[in-house]
Order: structure tokens, then C-alpha cells, then sequence
């Protein structure tokens, strides 16, 4: 039987470490922002293993055959369209863990060990943490980037292209935005409200499911118009360690991602974020650097997209720019 050398000794502490802490990883993933963490809370996280394409299917007709009758009448049997489906593919972000021969031979004792190898994943993790915070507030223009708010609730909504629907042909599939009449201190509660009931229109019975996400300095200008009224902060985001307010009963967080100047009102009943279980928080093989003595590499994977099926339902305001 062949003894391990120290290399491959590390090798397995690496990967049996990551394996061990690989759903603390994913727990925090969805903890450390306040709007990934409202939608894992509201079931809109999803694991599902895809092949090709993720399918969404689409709300975008009505019953057309409602009609008041009287004796004799007919009522039309009609079948509407109702369903349509919209498409997206996965795509996948890979953070490199790297060793290198002189800290493998510094580290021989257990506990250097140990702290060589919670360092190295600490900081791949901590990593994978920022750029899903960056991620989700991003356009979507990235190379091998995933949705963004940015171009999944739009600025200009009458622009581009969605989840290969082009939203300058088909007008059901935009969402909604207003640009702010002016300066926050004097027009900013009543935009948010405005934006509030806008949203609420399209879906009355969902009104649990709707958060506002904005920035820090927005989020301060608010406290501060507010200061003189009693605000309860949302206990389940509190509970978590967030600083919120409610708008309207619903929470309002910052995030240190969200676009200078936007309010976003979000139905989450209709935004998801998809990872794909085959392929998420998953560690590589250890590989051995080309032309390095002993220097190795291995990568942790994740692959995901964010989509929202139902995009009326949505709106941002855009333009806030001044107190």
C-alpha cells in the first residue's frame, strides 16, 4: 500500500474540509445581503438541475369569455391564451483555491495546518459572497454574467431584451418605472407611494411578498424623513441582523450593491434565483500547476440565474438623486 505523501495529505484536509463546511458556505451565501436572504426567506431560492435551458413559464393573457347574460344568451368557449414559455441558461462562476509548495512545507504542524486551510476557503468564500451581492444588483451586460435588477427591472423598460423576449415588441412583458418628481425631503414619500399602489394594481392578494430595496443613502434620506414617526423594523429581517424599515408594512432595506438613485418595489411571488444542485458551492479536483514545482490549484463552482416571470408587477424608481 502506497503512503500518502504530504502534498496528497493536504490534498484530502482541503477537500474533506470543504465538504464539511460546504452548507455553512451555502448558508451564508444567502445570509450576508438582506435581499438575497428576504427571498430565500420567501422560498424563492431554487436548486434545480436543468438541462439545456431554465423554463419559465410565462402569465401574460386573460379570460377573455366573461360576459353578462340574460335569458337566451351564450357564453363563448373560447379557449385564451394564457401560458406562453421564456428560456435561460445557467451561468457559472469559479473562484480559485491555491497552493503553493512553500506554504504547504511552512504548515506541517496540525494546527497551521488547520489555519493555512480556513484562511485559504475563507477567503474563496468570502469571495463567491460579494460578487452574488454584486451580481444581483448588475445589468446582466457582464461577460458570463447572470440577471441583474438592473436589466430585469429596467430603467427603460420599453428597451432590449429579457429572457430572449423583447420587451420593444411585447408591451405585457415590461415592467413598470417612474422617475422621481424631485427632491427626496419634499416628493420622495409620495413617489414610493405612488410606486406602492402602482404594483399593487396587478397582484392584491400578494401583497406579502413585496419589498422595497434601495441604497444606503436612500435609505437614510427615508429615516431621517421619518424620524418623528413610529417605524417598526420587519422582525424576521431584524431577527437576522438587518437594519430595516417598513414602508407602507413592508420592509425596506439597503443593500451595498443597489444603484445610486433607485428604489426598486418588488413582488418576490415572481422573481427567482435558480442554482443549479449539480453544481453548486462544488470543489474541483486538486490539479497540479504546469511548469510549477509541487503548486497546485483547485476551483469552487457555482453556477445560477436570476429570473422574474411576471415583470408588471415589478417597478423602480429611477432618479433619485437629491435631498
Amino acid at each position: 500500500m502506497t503512503t500518502p505523501t504530504w502534498s496528497d495529505t493536504i490534498d484530502t484536509i482541503f477537500t474533506s474540509t470543504w465538504a464539511n463546511r460546504k452548507t455553512t458556505a451555502t448558508k451564508q451565501a444567502f445570509e450576508k445581503t438582506p435581499f438575497i436572504f428576504w427571498l430565500r426567506e420567501k422560498g424563492r431560492i431554487s436548486q434545480e438541475p436543468w438541462g439545456t435551458r431554465i423554463e419559465i413559464p410565462l402569465e401574460y393573457g386573460s379570460n377573455d369569455t366573461l360576459k353578462w347574460i340574460t335569458k337566451g344568451d351564450t357564453v363563448s368557449i373560447t379557449d385564451s391564451e394564457l401560458l406562453t414559455m421564456a428560456y435561460e441558461t445557467y451561468k457559472t462562476v469559479a473562484v480559485s483555491v491555491v497552493r503553493w509548495l512553500a506554504d504547504d512545507q511552512k504548515n506541517r504542524g496540525k494546527q497551521q495546518v488547520i489555519n493555512l486551510v480556513d484562511t485559504k476557503l475563507g477567503a474563496a468564500e468570502r469571495a463567491l459572497w460579494e460578487e452574488f451581492e454584486r451580481v444581483m444588483f448588475a445589468d446582466g451586460s457582464g461577460v458570463n454574467e447572470p440577471n441583474g435588477l438592473q436589466n430585469i427591472i429596467t430603467a427603460t423598460p420599453t428597451l432590449g431584451t429579457i429572457h430572449g423576449i423583447s420587451r420593444v415588441t411585447y408591451d405585457w412583458f415590461r415592467n413598470q418605472q417612474k422617475t422621481a418628481t424631485g427632491a427626496f425631503s419634499l416628493y420622495g414619500l409620495t413617489d414610493m407611494r405612488t410606486c406602492m399602489n402602482d404594483i399593487s394594481i396587478y397582484a392584491q392578494a400578494e401583497l406579502k411578498d413585496i419589498a422595497v430595496v434601495t441604497t444606503q443613502q436612500i435609505f437614510e434620506w427615508y429615516e431621517d424623513e421619518c424620524m418623528e414617526i413610529k417605524q417598526i423594523q420587519n422582525q424576521m429581517m431584524a431577527d437576522a441582523g438587518f437594519t430595516t424599515l417598513t414602508f407602507k408594512g413592508k420592509p425596506l432595506m439597503w443593500c451595498p450593491s443597489a444603484p445610486a438613485g433607485n428604489i426598486y418595489f418588488i413582488n418576490s411571488n415572481y422573481l427567482k434565483f435558480y442554482c443549479d444542485p449539480d453544481y453548486w458551492m462544488e470543489m474541483t479536483d486538486w490539479k497540479q500547476i504546469p511548469n510549477q514545482a509541487f503548486d497546485k490549484v483547485a476551483q469552487i463552482v457555482c453556477s445560477v440565474q436570476m429570473v422574474c416571470s411576471r415583470p408588471i408587477v415589478q417597478k423602480v424608481l429611477t432618479g433619485v438623486t437629491t435631498y
